[in-house]
């Protein structure tokens, strides 16, 4: 998957495949969901798309404290972000996730629909209303037994930062009574800086850190909380880990 030009395999390899395969998947898929109410096919043919998406585009994905993702039943999963392959490394290793989206992804025709069907949040970031909208409904997916993935930053960092944190998911948390566990993403901006549109080939490593407990933790340490996780993530960033990575296969087979 090496001989093609990043950007000649994005526009002959990669953007094609992904287009027949939700296509393909959505009118298969989307139907057998409505009517069954399972979200599990669906959400297997979502994730297998992504590893295929991903190895088209030549990108390995190695996880390191892989047992902290599935050592909580639910949890907030807190993320950096510097590029557009972090939301589909994630969505490929963690377990069944809902995600916080901006609205206008509920547009992408059947992807849209199948990210809601999903429990995917949609959020209109100009409207406070929303916003708040948006919160409680991310706790009731919480309490439902869901976790959620959120990039507590807002917005993807063109320089590869952290930027500062926004106290949304520390609510949810709090509210729902579970853990935060703290990822970061290593290697994608690299691979797909902020305004490329194609993937250079290359590895990329997912580090999963301690649950955060939040169960008794009152609005009034939030704060604290922001300030502790950050300070995890950042000295993962800023140093490597010695810690050697976990395949992804190997966190399939932990997951079950």
């Amino acid at each position: 998957m090496t001989a093609l030009p990043p950007m000649l395999r994005a526009y002959l390899l990669v953007y094609p495949f992904l287009a027949a395969y939700v296509t393909v998947g959505a009118l298969l898929f989307v139907p057998l969901t409505w009517l069954t109410r399972n979200i599990r096919p669906i959400y297997w043919v979502a994730r297998t798309g992504v590893r295929l998406a991903l190895w088209l585009s030549g990108v390995r994905v190695e996880c390191v404290g892989a047992a902290y993702a599935t050592a909580q039943p639910t949890a907030v999963f807190l993320s950096n972000h510097v590029s557009n392959i972090d939301p589909p490394a994630l969505f490929m290793v963690l377990p069944r996730i809902a995600v916080i989206l901006k609205r206008e992804l509920r547009r992408i025709p059947l992807l849209g629909y199948v990210m809601e069907l999903g429990g995917f949040i949609y959020v209109n970031r100009e409207a406070r209303d929303s916003r708040r909208q948006a919160l409680e409904q991310a706790v009731e997916t919480l309490r439902s037994g869901i976790s959620l993935l959120v990039f507590p930053e807002g917005t993807r960092s063109r320089d590869g930062r952290l930027l500062p944190f926004r106290p949304g998911p520390f609510t949810m948390a709090i509210e729902a009574g579970v853990p935060l566990v703290p990822v970061t993403v290593h290697g994608t901006r690299e691979l797909m800086p902020k305004g490329r549109a194609a993937i250079r080939p290359g590895a990329i490593t997912v580090r999963f850190h301690p649950p955060v407990v939040t169960l008794g933790i009152r609005m009034a340490d939030r704060q604290r909380l922001m300030t502790e996780v950050r300070a995890t993530m950042q000295a993962s960033l800023d140093a490597c880990s010695g810690e050697e990575p976990v395949s992804t296969k190997t966190l399939s087979a932990r997951r079950g």
